[in-house]
């Protein structure tokens, strides 16, 4: 059997499901107009965080040791200022300076601070005392001032690294004991009140500054300070603007939704998708094909022998019937467009309607087999 054009499948398909097509495109254009719609002109309202205010807060120290001894890196009277180290036969105490200020476009803070040289004797993980042996406090300074914003509180102390020295010897000769880590540290806590670009602000910091001491230097290790930032915002709606492949994307959609809906109901009413008998009747040989399958064997019609009547079959189906009866096989040749049943005495035949020889099987069915040599197909 020739194989069916595929635009007879094309148009078959449409002609059976046209009516869905057309419904399911309906339906699917509404919804995508819907939306290009929405997206394009009617864009959704969405809420969002939005920074009203913002204004920092930080401390910090600075440090320095006079020079009082003359040596080759370092002269007499000279200051060395910011170091790591520092060495106590040539400077005896630390100078240093605490300092707080805050960023604002608005403000007004009260600040006290109390700042004081801490002495301690513990255990000591990763820089933190975690158990405390003995303690001692001395007072270094205390200052308190009213800041507008971008002004600096500043509190200067001294801590004489001499009597520091003398003070930890005093107290391991006292309790007769060395045990843990002696910890020494300068320590600022400051208390705010006041407000700030309308935020109400009651609080206290405590920053330190750790120094490590020994009888031949003395060590400024990194500063614990704070450095804060403080935000407002509000809640606001604004529309949300749809990204370039929702707007441009959703009209294309919805562009080929409707240009496929235009063709098919062209096609339906301009009649392209109806069949003609000989059409639909080649589709259900197809089908019928594809069934009965294992009964039918393609091959060519036999030229020597003769029956004595031949048989005019209306539908493949009807041949397949006949061969089961028979326990035939069909022969199908695609050649000619003709299927057959060779029995002993009659031959079975279903010719195709788009078969070149059907109108002179069908004129001439009582003739043999062999008369169909003359005919070139």
């Amino acid at each position: 059997m020739a194989e069916i054009d595929r635009s007879l499948r094309i148009r078959s398909f449409l002609n059976e499901w046209a009516t869905v097509l057309i419904i399911i495109l309906v339906l699917a254009a509404a919804g995508v107009g819907w939306w290009a719609y929405q997206i394009n002109l009617e864009p959704s309202v969405e809420t969002e965080q939005r920074l009203t205010e913002q204004w920092s807060e930080s401390t910090d120290y600075s440090h320095s040791a006079p020079i009082t001894n003359d040596s080759l890196p370092f002269a007499a009277g000279d200051r060395a200022s910011n170091r790591p180290l520092y060495y106590t036969a040539l400077s005896k105490q630390l100078e240093g300076t605490y300092s707080y200020e805050y960023t604002a476009d608005s403000g007004s803070v009260a600040v006290t601070t109390d700042t004081y040289l801490l002495i301690r004797g513990g255990r000591m993980e990763n820089g933190n005392m975690t158990e405390t042996y003995w303690e001692l406090t001395e007072p270094l300074a205390a200052d308190s001032e009213t800041l507008s914003p971008d002004e600096t509180h500043r509190v200067d102390f001294t801590v004489n690294i001499i009597e520091v020295l003398r003070t930890i010897g005093t107290v391991e000769q006292q309790l007769d004991a060395t045990e843990g880590i002696v910890d020494v540290r300068v320590v600022s806590v400051s208390e705010l009140s006041g407000t700030v670009e309308s935020d109400s602000v009651e609080t206290t910091y405590r920053s330190e500054l750790p120094i490590v001491v020994s009888p031949s230097t003395f060590r400024v290790a990194e500063a614990e300070t704070i450095d804060e930032t403080h935000e407002s915002f509000e809640t606001v709606e604004v529309l949300a603007e749809p990204s370039p492949l929702q707007a441009y994307g959703s009209i294309i959609a919805f562009g080929l939704v409707v240009m496929l809906l235009v063709v098919i109901v062209g096609l339906r009413y301009t009649g392209y998708t109806e069949l003609t008998d000989e059409e639909e009747e080649l589709l259900e040989i197809e089908q019928a094909r594809e069934r009965f399958s294992e009964w039918i064997t393609t091959g060519e019609f036999p030229s020597e022998r003769e029956y004595e009547q031949t048989v005019l079959v209306d539908t493949l189906e009807g041949l397949v019937d006949v061969a089961i009866d028979t326990n035939k096989r069909v022969i199908e040749d695609e050649q000619l467009g003709v299927s057959t049943v060779l029995d002993d005495t009659y031959i079975y035949i279903y010719i195709q309607p788009d078969s070149p020889a059907r109108d002179w099987l069908v004129s001439y069915a009582d003739t043999t087999i062999d008369e169909f040599d003359e005919y070139e197909f």
